[in-house]
């Protein structure tokens, strides 16, 4: 019998995603400035550098999860990579941001710190995601640990926004040599993401081999195409992974179109700070709220209600004329609609692993919890051609004055494009993930039914 999860465990399972946010934002908004104006790598190659690293960036992560499954250390199929993962991530991650000899030179060693440490991560990162379904079997503690991931994540994004830029700039000062303020500054977050991680493997020593098969048999390892068979046979899984890109595309679109919001359609570029900052700050609280409410009308039922307001709140937007206050208040209310979704995520992934095994005969938690970043890697793909394509047609010319074309075009990509993208989203959970804490109840009870009727044999 296993253990029940300790409450510490519980409220400290996020704890890393705290250091992630940390490590991972200075990729997120400061990758690209680097390359160009710190690394000084022409902006065609800097462009050649981002469209093969984003190529990789998608492939690890299936990659990430056969290895994933496939491996098995000492102290525990998914623990285990909390220890081994983050020191070698850190390393690689350190050339991403370092200036080495002549550009070209450099564009080389930055891409391959940039393929290196994205690959290791992405198993590391899949690996904790997956042991909030192997120490327990518990809904109501999955949900609880997915809530807390939430709330960690978001603490960290806004900690980021406080301290990443100040941090960057005073070392580089400092120093004397801008590009040292990045790459001192990814050592630095680098220790803390290490530290994050090492204190959830030291926590949970009791749970290490917590939901792995006692079968050694060969029956029970999986090959890479019963891995990718898991996918076709769970439509929850699809249906998750399908709804989870229209929520992440929409939500990347409005960050990247908020610049081009505030300048030309409220006139006031100053505030742009204050909106992500609050945004994030709402993501928190969703996060917050996601765990009694989930608990009280289900996970697939808080999902839909959650993306059904934010859409709404985007429509609210797109129609209604607005200043930047009013703007904002909507946004911060309909926000929440993201947030909620943002920390059930690993829950809901959780199931489809029960629902894969319950089809299947097999478990392949590793391989389906990686599929988690599956979506993101793929939104922040394609958002760049939506991007793209709606300043074209909206006849932007940098610094140009506003012209009607122009708010219009913007006011649709900001807000009715991505209310667009997420109701096609939603369409895929409702259509396709019927998980509810009832049919998931049922799976467990027959999945031990067939495990104890194997091993009495």
């Amino acid at each position: 019998m296993e253990k029940s999860l300790k409450k510490s465990i519980i409220n400290l399972y996020g704890l890393p995603s705290f250091g992630f946010q940390l490590f991972v934002n200075m990729e997120v908004f400061y990758f690209a400035a680097f390359l160009t104006d710190y690394a000084k790598i022409p902006a065609a190659l800097a462009g050649t550098v981002l469209m093969i690293t984003s190529i990789f960036d998608i492939v690890w992560v299936p990659t990430a999860g056969i290895i994933l499954e496939k491996s098995n250390m000492k102290w525990g199929k998914y623990r285990s990579w909390l220890l081994v993962g983050p020191p070698f991530a850190v390393l690689f991650f350190i050339l991403q941001f370092s200036k080495i000899g002549s550009a070209s030179t450099n564009a080389v060693i930055i891409s391959i710190g940039f393929i290196v440490s994205h690959l290791i991560w992405n198993i590391f990162y899949a690996g904790h995601i997956a042991m909030n379904s192997s120490m327990t079997q518990v809904r109501e503690e999955r949900i609880a640990m997915a809530s807390n991931r939430g709330m960690f994540n978001s603490l960290g994004s806004i900690a980021f926004s406080l301290i990443g830029m100040p941090l960057i700039l005073v070392i580089g000062k400092a120093s004397g040599n801008p590009a040292m303020g990045y790459t001192l500054t990814v050592i630095l977050s680098g220790i803390f993401l290490t530290i994050c991680y090492y204190i959830l493997f030291f926590m949970t020593k009791d749970y290490a081999h917590s939901g792995e098969s006692t079968q050694a048999g060969k029956e029970e390892k999986m090959s890479v195409g019963e891995m990718l068979k898991q996918i076709v046979v769970n439509p929850p899984l699809i249906g998750l992974m399908l709804g989870e890109l229209g929520r992440y595309l929409g939500r990347f679109v409005i960050f990247g179109l908020a610049f081009y919001y505030f300048k030309y359609v409220v006139n006031n570029l100053a505030v742009i700070t204050i909106f992500f900052t609050g945004l994030n700050v709402v993501c928190f609280f969703g996060a917050a709220f996601t765990n009694p409410i989930a608990k009280k009308i289900g996970e697939r039922n808080t999902y839909i209600l959650s993306i059904s307001t934010f859409i709404v709140g985007l429509l609210v937007v797109w129609a209604l004329p607005m200043n930047y206050v009013s703007f904002m208040v909507v946004m911060f209310v309909a926000y929440l609609g993201y947030g909620i979704p943002d920390a059930l995520g690993v829950a809901m992934y959780s199931s489809t692993v029960e629902y894969g095994e319950w089809k299947t005969g097999k478990n392949a938690r590793g391989f389906i919890m990686s599929l988690i970043s599956f979506p993101i890697k793929t939104a922040i793909f394609l958002r760049s051609v939506i991007i793209t394509a709606i300043l074209v047609g909206s006849g932007y010319v940098a610094n140009m004055k506003p012209t009607a074309q122009l708010i219009s075009g913007i006011k649709n990509g900001i807000a009715l494009i991505p209310a667009v993208i997420m109701v096609v989203g939603l369409i895929f959970i409702v259509l396709l993930y019927k998980i509810t804490p009832t049919s998931l109840q049922k799976m467990q009870k027959e999945i031990a039914v067939r495990k104890s009727e194997s091993t009495s044999i």
